[in-house]
């Protein structure tokens, strides 16, 4: 797949073809799917031979537009290549795996990022998110409100305070990411997850921009509590006071069973 690369950008792969540790560039993001904007930042894995982790992170400017840099070593690579089972979702690979499937070759030296999008188009190498994340997601999501609520009902300042950095914190992250794991939705993004809820959701995206800008506490927890209920919806929504729940499904032991007579 040819797409096409701004002159800035251009230059810049052309200087990373001399350099003997280059192994390849692949675009990732707006830029491989051709969607840049003026708000679009370059988002390029840089494959580097000998490099001993699998792949870390660096930032930098091309024409003045943020870059994001991520240096993967051909090992990594060589290790994907000789994979044919699924991994697990938080295994160090499957960031690397995740950029291989949708990204755009610019250069490849050897012919080994080619190779290596070949395998990771052929086979699923990253599992679906599982049933014990989904349901430690609806934990998380009723376990934070619960402690907000409780914060915002006491009348010390200081507990009031926390409630709000807690809203703001916990809660905004909540209902954002929660919202994609317990429906099983592989996570692509901020861009792509705006793009999912405009199409298939549009009032919770309503909502959810409604909980960022309010400020007043009470309308604030009323948002939070009701787009948390929406989220959690799939697995039983909001949690129905007296509660006694674990933060895994099948728990050796419960409150309820130690409490038994």
């Amino acid at each position: 797949m040819n797409i096409e690369i701004p002159e800035a950008l251009e230059t810049a792969i052309s200087r990373l073809r001399t350099k003997e540790q280059v192994e390849g560039v692949l675009a990732i993001g707006s830029l491989a799917s051709q969607s840049l904007t003026p708000a679009s930042d370059y988002d390029l894995a840089i494959v580097l031979r000998d490099v001993e982790c699998a792949w870390y992170v660096g930032v930098t400017a091309i024409q003045e537009r943020f870059t994001d840099l991520l240096f993967v070593s051909d090992n990594a690579l060589r290790q994907i290549q000789e994979q044919v089972s699924p991994l697990s979702d938080a295994h160090e690979l499957a960031p690397v795996i995740r950029w291989f499937e949708r990204g755009v070759i610019l250069f490849d030296r050897s012919g080994q990022l080619a190779s290596a999008q070949q395998h990771v188009q052929q086979y699923s190498l990253v599992q679906p998110i599982s049933d014990a994340a989904a349901y430690g997601a609806w934990f998380a999501t009723n376990y934070n409100l619960a402690i907000a609520c409780r914060l915002c009902q006491s009348p010390a300042p200081r507990d009031q305070a926390v409630a709000d950095i807690r809203m703001a914190v916990y809660g905004h992250a909540d209902v954002w990411f929660n919202y994609f794991t317990i429906r099983h939705i592989p996570w692509k993004g901020d861009k792509a997850a705006v793009n999912y809820l405009s199409e298939s959701d549009p009032g919770y995206l309503e909502l959810y921009q409604s909980l960022v800008k309010t400020t007043d506490r009470a309308a604030k927890l009323e948002c939070y509590r009701r787009a948390a209920a929406h989220v959690t919806a799939p697995l039983g929504g909001l949690w129905a006071f007296p509660v006694d729940v674990t933060n895994v499904q099948s728990p050796p032991w419960t409150w309820a069973d130690l409490m038994a007579v």
